[in-house]
């Protein structure tokens, strides 16, 4: 028992914290369930560079959170500003150990739709954003990564026929999808991890505020849980996989949803 517990205090790190000394950029970090884990892996040790679109909500977190905390502008749309914020951080920070996606693209949202609706420029804007703006990042970030490191993505359980609307954003997230298995299978060797977190119904402040109660009520009786989401609930997911008790995991879609899909 002694020796057990000796072990599991090491891979603890300094003062308890899991993530002392590492560097991870958190895309869409300043708000919802990216501003939830830009919190959570400060305080277990990391240097968190909050990049978001919304860079004065960025520079607000980031002075909460003080030194262990940077702000940096980047559009998940726009791939040149994903790789300026990779690089700057890498390069000024000395290292780089994880990247954690987690924006979006709330404009094209309300305009997305089923396969007879959906106008090609805003499923073209939803690839553009959830897709290539996580396959950019990725790509900037692994020759960065000389040390190993973790990548994670984030998904929607609507990719797998939960939704029959919103085409184009289910499209981009089962690529994303893909995109992890190939990330982890072809850099596992260098050290590299890949996962995707997919999410059920999380009640980020946003949410709250804009989902109809009745959506809510429906997405509760779904869930194998007495509860919905919460944003700390991706934050405590996101510090295992970030970790280095989280070596072992990698390739993995892993579904963040109170056991929603599940089904006898």
């Amino acid at each position: 028992m002694v020796r057990h517990a000796i072990e599991f205090s090491f891979e603890m790190g300094e003062n308890g914290m899991r993530l002392t000394g590492k560097v991870i950029i958190i895309g869409g970090g300043a708000g919802g369930s990216g501003e939830a884990v830009s919190r959570r892996l400060a305080a277990e040790g990391a240097h968190v560079a909050i990049g978001d679109f919304d860079f004065d909500g960025a520079e607000r977190l980031a002075a909460e959170i003080g030194d262990k905390a940077s702000a940096h502008r980047f559009d998940l749309r726009d791939r040149a500003s994903i790789t300026a914020m990779i690089e700057s951080v890498a390069a000024v920070q000395g290292r780089l150990d994880g990247v954690h996606m987690i924006a979006g693209n709330p404009t094209a949202m309300p305009h997305d739709a089923d396969l007879l609706a959906l106008d090609f420029d805003i499923w073209q804007s939803q690839i553009d954003a959830h897709l290539y703006g996580y396959a950019q990042a990725a790509k900037t970030a692994i020759p960065l990564m000389t040390g190993g490191g973790s990548i994670v993505f984030t998904s929607s359980n609507s990719c797998r026929g939960v939704d029959v609307t919103r085409l184009g954003y289910q499209t981009a997230k089962a690529g994303v999808e893909t995109m992890t298995r190939h990330v982890a299978r072809r850099y596992g060797k260098q050290g590299i991890r890949c996962n995707t977190l997919s999410y059920g119904m999380i009640l980020t402040e946003r949410a709250k505020a804009g989902l109809p109660q009745k959506f809510i009520d429906a997405g509760l009786a779904n869930a194998w849980s007495p509860r919905l989401g919460k944003p700390d609930d991706v934050a405590g997911i996101a510090t295992l996989l970030h970790s280095d008790d989280g070596e072992w995991i990698t390739g993995q879609v892993i579904d963040v949803n109170g056991g929603a899909l599940v089904r006898g």
